[in-house]
């Protein structure tokens, strides 16, 4: 059996400020990250995550795989890009091959003679794989990499279709009198997830897949495709429709329409956000509002490696980085970037806010990394869940380099 490492390849960078805080591989599409689904299509055990340093001890706390192990140069090995949406069953390659998709490694398998012939020092985080692409051969693949923010929405919503068709038809909770499910065939709740009188559950364009320990509070509408992870709340009156995905331990209220979610955020109040990605631990206060579509009806344009560029979508919210929060009031124009640990006081920031931004009325400023490290163990106490020297780790490690990095982009 080949070993098989799924490792960060050289391109995080233009999925800032997402990747500040995780490896590409535990970004959310659907139901699952890409690394739930590359684990689940592949059938037999990873042998190792190439990571990032300042991910290492993060990642150790939180899986059993091995977290970068030592590689044997002297047998033939498989490395895959983090980056890619796996969704079917992955066989092994012939040895000596590589598959390609706009130019980008999306597996390869080396020999052990070519194993020796790579500079594994370079491997995580650079395009080492491809300097051994003139000594093997190429094979034809359709394969889904994600490059860029958006391509996690514009992926969603064919992963929603896969992730039901996986899961399959369950309704084991007992919704109070007086809840309407249309389309019941094409809903997966958990038995203990609890729905309350008035609410909607409207799977008739798509499934809907709400997992344990979740609550709908009355009069929620929810309009498939929809995912709500587990030890939610929805709050009384909730908007929320398809294509959206919601992480475990979420607080979500307001409207809510084709976005993506990562655990423990909060957007608890009114407000809308539309075709946006958004972080871990990050909250949204009462009446912040990302607009998605220009007044033109044109092209939303966003900042990536420090360049305003066009993303052929018509329909593009916010980014918003991990531990970010805004104020109530917040209204973010199409395509914004809110960068890791951004504290946003103003009700109209600019499109672009970096890293560890405190941004009030006298502009933008940097927050004190004492103070955003003391409201990060705030909020997770608040869950119940402790700020780890891990975490402690990986937030000084962000602080220390984010800079640079983003200069860099």
């Amino acid at each position: 059996m080949t070993p098989i490492y799924i490792l960060e390849d050289g391109q995080l960078d233009q999925l800032y400020p997402l990747t500040y805080s995780r490896p590409a591989f535990l970004l959310r599409c659907g139901a699952y990250t890409l690394l739930d689904r590359m684990m689940y299509f592949i059938h037999q055990p990873i042998s190792g995550l190439l990571v990032r340093d300042r991910m290492v001890n993060k990642l150790r706390q939180t899986f059993k795989l091995p977290i970068n192990p030592k590689i044997n140069k002297a047998k033939s090995a498989i490395f895959i890009n983090g980056r890619w949406l796996m969704d079917a069953p992955f066989t092994e390659p012939k040895v000596d091959s590589a598959a390609m998709v706009n130019n980008q490694v999306v597996w390869m398998h080396l020999s052990a003679d070519n194993m020796a012939k790579l500079d594994l020092r370079r491997l995580v985080g650079s395009k080492a794989l491809n300097d051994m692409l003139p000594h093997i051969g190429l094979e034809g693949v359709e394969a889904k990499l994600v490059e860029y923010p958006w391509d996690l929405l514009k992926l969603q919503h064919q992963a929603m279709l896969d992730d039901f068709a996986r899961r399959g038809r369950a309704l084991d909770s007992q919704p109070l009198p007086g809840t309407h499910l249309l389309n019941p065939d094409n809903m997966n709740i958990a038995r203990d997830v609890a729905i309350d009188p008035g609410a909607v559950l409207d799977a008739r364009k798509g499934p809907i897949m709400i997992e344990s320990g979740t609550h709908i509070g009355p009069h929620a509408v929810i309009t498939g495709p929809v995912f709500i992870g587990r030890d939610c709340v929805i709050r009384t009156g909730a908007d929320i429709r398809g294509d959206t995905s919601i992480g475990r331990s979420c607080r979500i209220g307001g409207e809510v329409v084709s976005s993506i979610f990562f655990a423990n955020s909060n957007k608890q109040h009114y407000g809308f956000v539309g075709h946006s990605v958004v972080g871990e631990w990050v909250n949204l206060g009462a009446g912040v509002t990302t607009s998605n579509l220009k007044n033109t009806y044109g092209s939303v344009r966003m900042t990536v490696k420090g360049a305003d560029i066009s993303t052929d979508l018509q329909f593009l919210g916010s980014v918003i980085g991990d531990h970010a929060k805004l104020a109530v009031g917040v209204c973010l124009s199409t395509g914004t970037v809110i960068g890791f640990s951004s504290h946003i006081l103003i009700s109209r920031p600019p499109k672009y806010v970096p890293s560890f931004a405190w941004v009030t009325d006298r502009g933008i400023g940097k927050i004190d990394l004492n103070k955003a490290l003391q409201i990060a163990k705030i909020v997770m106490a608040r869950r119940e869940q402790e700020f780890t020297e891990a975490n402690q780790e990986l937030f000084l490690r962000i602080a220390q380099t984010w800079s640079s990095e983003e200069a860099a982009s």
